[in-house]
């Protein structure tokens, strides 16, 4: 890290939060929130900068930052007008996918629409065969140069047949697009993801090139106005936990799709390794979105394909395939700003449509009409004026109430308090699915691990969540509501580096193993160079996807440091045959081993003085019994009566019993009845059921009619 401040900057769909942590000694100098602006995402950046730099210098100060800008560009489709060179019989590959749907019985589904139209596609006269071997030579005409300038694209994907076993062809098509369009994005399929798999590899590269242009933009002026700040380093957050500078996230956008969730899963796994709780499912909602995902045994739980845009309305529509190392994580429609409505059979339903930033939830008072969840826990006095202070937000508890009355509590003939808690629930059972989705539906017991909740709307529904779910404890950390900023400030610098090779292993030569890593290192180190890592100290760690012939799916199997002499074929298939039989509990004695792909991940340590945030705490803390300040709160039958409310600048260590309210920074904390909270002097809460559930505070697991 450099001399100067480190900064964590989260951009979300409602509120952009930042950090200040001194580099010092490691703490916290500055934390708040500030409205999203998603016209102009840099615009919020930028203006939190402004108001670190009132009282913190800029100078040498190191920024870490989360973006979604390549994420509303494809969710919106408003990415670059897009052409894709593919080898002559293969244009239309985006289009034709797999045979798989994504919903098999559905006669009227939804398919996403391919991102490059049908004349934007143009073929190639080239042919390689599978082993890389040239079977017709590239031939680049000035005709087809000029076919393609009459389409005037902002960005060109290139996906020739195997050009991962042989990337000549596709070098020789730069070398001239490089030359006729000079301005043009240019998204390769050897660099970008040089993987088998003709449908994931195009589509990769097609969405790379498709949001390149705006991440291009988007980072090229955070680049030149942070540094004209003085700013020496910006880092992105990539999909896979790792951090990037600013030049490498700009050739590679595909892999910062999912940055915005990744930067709250590193803190995650940093605050499990701190505390000595390895297996955490963590939980994070924030506006717009709810997110799920896994810690186990204090490491992320990380991904080599997902699909992007995925769900649109509430309903699959398969989205679009990206192999990229992305942190496993399960999202839903269910933020604080998600809207609650009516549908045709007068049926209570929430989400996943969102007020967003603009105009928000209606309590907000920037012309927001809509009842939200957000406004739902405003009419029953979890949320007031004072939880908003410093954030911008004009909070209004009679605009909420006017908009549940106009547009649930009167059309279902309910009273007032049964619309707010009728919206809670229902967003609370959603998320309680979602957490379902990534513990028991993959086997694992919710019942082994603790949940860990953060965003700003997340520790308010953590409790109602975990309790229905079956967690042993719910824990708040410190600074919840900031905890994606704090993660895009705990990462290292990482790429994740793979390369097809597909054989029966015992048909390789450690020659050929050693010959694919020697060229991963060679390149991730190459990368690392591009990140000014020089002199950081760098891990470079090895792995193998394998799998027994005619499989569709492979295993992942680690192969030590790089530093290290490469396994022999003879332990490398030892270890497939292992890890296979920890998975799946059978052993396949007479099956032939199939090598997939090598992998490489390179990081260099940053060596965060962020990570001195979380500390161990002991099961059982002693702390004093404190009463805390009273807040007036709705109940579901309508009538008022006053909670304790603990303010987190209090501090010290303390036992409170439910239902209590803590004002965690930049979130609330809602503790029921019949659970328990300890506070730890570092303010990190945990909540531990006392009672058998009562039945009032019990969620709605069907649908409120």
């Amino acid at each position: 890290m450099t001399t100067g401040a480190l900064i964590g900057i989260d951009v979300g769909g409602t509120f952009t939060d930042a950090i200040v942590f001194s580099p010092k000694d490691g703490q916290i100098v500055a934390a708040f929130k500030l409205p999203s602006t998603p016209a102009d995402p840099a615009k919020a950046v930028l203006g939190a900068l402004e108001r670190i730099a009132q009282t913190v210098p800029l100078m040498q100060s190191t920024v870490c930052h989360g973006t979604t800008v390549g994420t509303n560009a494809l969710l919106e489709r408003k990415g670059a007008r897009l052409a894709l060179l593919a080898t002559r019989g293969f244009t239309d590959i985006i289009e034709l996918r797999r045979q798989d749907r994504p919903t098999l019985y559905d006669l009227h589904v939804r398919i996403s629409e391919p991102l490059v139209e049908a004349s934007a596609r143009l073929p190639v006269d080239e042919r390689l065969d599978a082993s890389g071997k040239v079977v017709t030579p590239i031939a680049v005409t000035d005709d087809f140069l000029d076919g393609l300038e009459t389409l005037a694209p902002e960005a060109i994907a290139v996906s020739l047949l195997h050009a991962y076993a042989n990337p000549t062809h596709e070098k020789v098509l730069v070398e001239h697009l490089s030359a006729r369009f000079p301005g043009c994005f240019l998204s390769i399929s050897s660099d970008v993801c040089p993987e088998l798999g003709e449908y994931e590899r195009t589509s990769t590269t097609v969405v790379n090139a498709y949001i390149g242009p705006a991440v291009a933009r988007y980072l090229d002026r955070l680049a030149t106005d942070t540094h004209t700040a003085g700013v020496s380093r910006l880092l992105i957050v990539k999909s896979n936990g790792g951090l990037s500078a600013a030049v490498n996230a700009s050739r590679y956008p595909v892999h910062l799709i999912e940055s915005g969730p990744a930067a709250g899963m590193i803190a995650a796994a940093t605050f499990a390794q701190a505390t000595g709780r390895p297996d955490l499912i963590t939980f994070d909602m924030g506006g717009t979105t709810a997110k799920a995902g896994l810690i186990r045994r204090g490491e992320l739980q990380v991904s080599g394909e997902f699909r992007a845009d995925a769900v649109r309305d509430g309903h699959p529509i398969g989205g679009y395939p990206i192999r990229s190392a992305v942190i496993d994580l399960v999202e839903i429609g269910a933020g604080g700003g998600s809207l609650a409505w009516i549908d045709a059979g007068r049926v209570l339903k929430v989400g996943p449509q969102s007020a967003g930033a603009d105009p928000g939830p209606a309590c907000y008072s920037r012309g927001g009409e809509r009842p939200t969840v957000t406004d739902a826990h405003a009419v029953i006095g979890t949320l007031t004026a004072q939880d908003f202070a410093g954030t911008g937000v004009a909070f209004s508890r009679e605009q909420a109430v006017a908009a549940i009355t106009r547009h649930v509590a009167e059309p279902m003939g309910w009273s007032l308090a049964r619309a707010a808690y009728g919206i809670i629930n229902i967003a609370a059972a959603s998320m309680t699915e979602m957490v379902r989705l990534v513990t028991v539906r993959k086997g694992l017991d919710p019942r082994g691990f603790a949940l860990l909740a953060s965003g700003g709307a997340g520790p308010l529904h953590a409790a109602l969540v975990g309790r229905e779910v079956g967690v042993a404890e719910i824990i708040v950390p410190p600074y919840p509501g900031m905890f994606s900023a704090i993660g895009a400030t705990l990462g290292n610098i990482r790429h994740d580096l793979s390369q097809a090779l597909l054989a029966p292993l015992a048909t390789l030569a450690a020659s050929q193993i050693e010959a694919a890593f020697t060229a991963l290192t060679s390149r991730a180190l190459s990368l690392l160079d591009a990140e000014g890592a020089q002199g950081l100290p760098v891990r470079l760690r090895r792995h193998a996807d394998l799998r027994f012939l005619g499989q569709l799916f492979e295993l992942r199997v680690t192969l030590g440091q790089a530093e290290s002499p490469p396994p022999t074929i003879a332990e490398i298939e030892a270890a497939f045959r292992q890890q296979y039989l920890r998975e799946f509990s059978i052993d396949l004695p007479h099956a032939t081993v199939q090598l997939v792909r090598l992998g490489l991940v390179a990081e260099a340590d940053l060596a965060s003085p962020a990570k001195r945030l979380f500390q161990p705490f002991p099961a059982n803390t002693p702390a004093a019994i404190s009463t805390g300040n009273p807040r007036s709160i709705l109940a579901e039958d309508g009538s008022w009566s006053d909670i304790a409310a603990y303010q987190t600048a209090e501090g010290g260590a303390l036992h409170a019993q439910g239902p209590a309210l803590f004002i965690q920074a930049g979130a609330t904390v809602w503790v029921p009845a019949g659970m328990a909270a300890q506070r730890g002097t570092d303010g990190c809460l945990v909540i531990r059921p006392t009672l058998p559930e009562p039945p009032t505070q019990r969620l709605v697991q069907e649908p409120v009619r």
